[in-house]
């Protein structure tokens, strides 16, 4: 019995030292350590298997290069008809251009958001309605402390967009902004859009996410990947042009087939802006009317008299364009007037 005795204790702390052993041990395989940076070898293997392509594109281009200097006293151009053809027109269609871009109208724009234009309270309820709109773009062609008012015989060009909302006002200003858009009215309606916004999402309580979120992990940003890719990027282009192994002639007729592709892509945006344009309805919350030709005071009396609209319409806006009866001639045709 004491020998049993003496056995057990003496076997006892082995089997414990045993089993701390291997906790230690795989406690250790888990354990917290030192980060060392290196070079990703493994994964960046890719790069080293393009050193025989690299070598393979630099001797041909080499060969490539002598071929060409060969052929620079055989190869000859010819242009054909058609750019001599070409010529008057296109010195026509610049010359359109230049008098079409030359030739603008003075303009001036009155919104509700402009500092100390419109009525109310606060920096959000703002009103402006369309007599007042009236009298304040009346008083701007008459106004001597400003230098660049237009002065002389001149003719003028009055659009008044009339709404009762924020958002009819933001979609008013959206559609006329689609096809002339001028700075101050795109920022109106810009404005008018976002607090109409605002008016229905005020009351919303939103709803986030705890604090960190999870996004997948930025590998493009690491020095690594990012300098390779940048070194890399050259090579692959010119082994995909190599791997292609097209001829000239080919290139040729894909080139003709793109070309054609663009004239016919350039022709359908026509057809489509043109198309917009067709049977199109009579817009009521937008009014136009000529003024003129006379001088600021004609054309600012010519402008208060007559009938327009009142003061049911508490959210307006406008643009008067000066300028002679040409340059107003794109306009006014764009209107209907």
């Amino acid at each position: 019995m004491n020998g049993r005795r003496c056995l057990a204790t003496q076997r006892k702390p082995r089997s414990r030292l045993h089993r701390t052993g291997s906790k230690r041990s795989c406690s250790m395989a888990n354990e917290w350590a030192p980060i060392k940076l290196q070079w990703p070898v493994q994964a960046t293997q890719w790069m080293d298997q393009m050193a025989d392509a690299r070598e393979l594109i630099q001797s041909e281009m080499v060969i490539t290069g002598q071929r060409v200097s060969t052929l620079a006293d055989i190869a000859k151009t010819s242009p054909g008809l058609i750019a001599g053809a070409a010529k008057s027109a296109i010195s026509a269609g610049r010359d359109a251009l230049v008098a079409q871009f030359e030739n603008v109208p003075s303009c001036i724009v009155v919104t509700p958001f402009q500092h100390g234009v419109g009525q109310g309270s606060g920096g959000h309820q703002r009103f402006l309605s369309a007599p007042n709109l009236l009298q304040l773009l009346a008083d701007k062609l008459t106004d001597t402390t400003d230098a660049v008012r237009p002065q002389g015989q001149q003719s003028a060009l009055v659009l008044i967009f009339l709404a009762t909302r924020l958002d009819q006002l933001a979609a008013t200003l959206g559609r006329f902004n689609v096809v002339l858009p001028m700075p101050d009215l795109v920022r109106a309606e810009r404005r008018a859009e976002h607090l109409a916004k605002l008016e229905v999402e005020k009351w919303v309580m939103p709803i986030a996410g705890q604090m960190p979120l999870w996004s997948q992990l930025p590998l493009q940003r690491c020095p690594i990947t990012k300098l390779a890719s940048q070194s890399m990027a050259g090579q692959l282009a010119v082994l995909e042009g190599y791997a292609a192994d097209s001829s000239p002639m080919a290139d040729l007729a894909d080139l003709q087939a793109r070309k054609k592709a663009q004239v016919q892509e350039r022709e359908q945006q026509l057809a489509d802006l043109k198309a917009q344009f067709t049977n199109s309805a009579d817009d009521v919350s937008i009014q136009s009317r000529m003024l003129g030709p006379g001088d600021v005071g004609q054309l600012r009396r010519e402008l208060l008299e007559g009938e327009a609209p009142g003061h049911e319409w508490p959210l307006c806006a406008g643009a008067l364009l000066v300028g002679s009866a040409e340059s107003l001639s794109f306009v006014q045709e764009l209107v209907g007037l």
